[in-house]
């Protein structure tokens, strides 16, 4: 009896492994799929057959988008591409190299690229838009090795949000130049600008609005036909550090003032050749001059040839 036990016992175990097998099989690959990305390949040159393979691209880069969800990555290969696009929720963008793909703006009353929460692009050159990138209120977005320029209004509009680092737009290893007005332009939001350069732009250079929270270091801000960058004290809470303001046809830095207090620190930067002040301070109503305590610019930035001054006092408009 305890043999016959035995040999039963036996066989459920054997049936048991080989259900965990079977099962390893089948489901455990669909689950590696699961968590790969998907890719979809762009050629402007494509011809014949197109599924978004590498053996077979889409030849537009909006017909990709319409292709892709979430966590998907589009990858795009030399060319120009005459689209205005809108990124949606989770899809990054990779060019080939910045130089050799071009997103240029179809219709110039519009966006080249609007980008909406967690998405990316990489590496592409925009143009000859309404703006170069619109950044959708309260999305979280990364703009890498891109080159930005000739649109008719701003470069980069970063659209109101939650100053937290959950809905934070990140600027990194960018150019940023000759667009017909702010090179980037953000209402309140955190804010995360490094190793740009934001030159020859025909309004300020960066423009953030009250309230913003910003990390700002190692850009060149240059020749720009208003001041290299703007901010407002009130309720920001804004960091820099190792910045080149050159050249620019008001101020370096110009800080105003509302009658709320803030936090913005200057530190360890380079002013010089502005046509006005290397930093302006402009109090912009009559209220008490103690909330300038929350402006710092540290003793180890250094200053020359800006033709009004380096530091200025307190400018009082009411």
């Amino acid at each position: 009896m305890g043999k016959i036990m035995s040999k039963i016992s036996q066989k459920k175990k054997s049936e048991i492994i080989s259900s965990i097998l079977l099962l390893a099989v089948f489901v455990l690959p669909v689950l590696v799929l699961a968590g790969q990305d998907k890719k979809i390949y762009v050629d402007a040159e494509a011809s014949g057959a197109e599924d978004g393979s590498n053996a077979h691209p889409y030849k537009t880069i909006g017909k990709a988008l319409d292709k892709s969800d979430d966590d998907t990555e589009i990858h795009i290969a030399a060319g120009v591409y005459k689209e205005n696009i809108e990124i949606p929720k989770g899809v990054e963008i990779y060019g080939s190299d910045r130089e050799d793909v071009i997103i240029q703006g179809k219709n110039d009353d519009k966006p080249v690229v609007e980008m909406k929460n967690k998405t990316k692009i990489n590496k592409v050159t925009i143009k000859k838009g309404k703006h170069g990138i619109k950044v959708k209120e309260d999305s979280k977005v990364s703009i890498i090795k891109c080159v930005i320029k000739d649109n008719d209004k701003d470069g980069i509009r970063i659209s109101g949000g939650k100053a937290d680092k959950k809905k934070e737009v990140s600027i990194t290893n960018s150019v940023i130049k000759n667009n017909g007005r702010t090179g980037i332009f953000s209402e309140t939001r955190r804010i995360v600008i490094m190793d740009n350069e934001v030159i020859d732009n025909e309004s300020d250079g960066i423009d953030l609005a009250a309230g913003t929270s910003a990390w700002i270091q190692e850009n060149t801000i240059k020749n720009n036909d208003g001041s290299g960058m703007k901010l407002t004290l009130d309720s920001s809470n804004i960091w820099t550090k190792n910045n080149t303001y050159y050249g620019n046809e008001r101020e370096g830095v110009e800080v105003n003032g509302f009658g709320k207090v803030g936090r913005i620190d200057l530190n360890k930067s380079k002013f010089y050749k502005n046509e006005r002040y290397g930093v302006a301070r402009v109090q912009r109503g009559n209220f008490s001059a103690s909330i300038w305590n929350g402006f710092t610019v540290q003793s180890n930035s250094k200053y020359w040839l800006n033709k009004i001054g380096d530091l200025s006092r307190i400018i009082r408009i009411f």
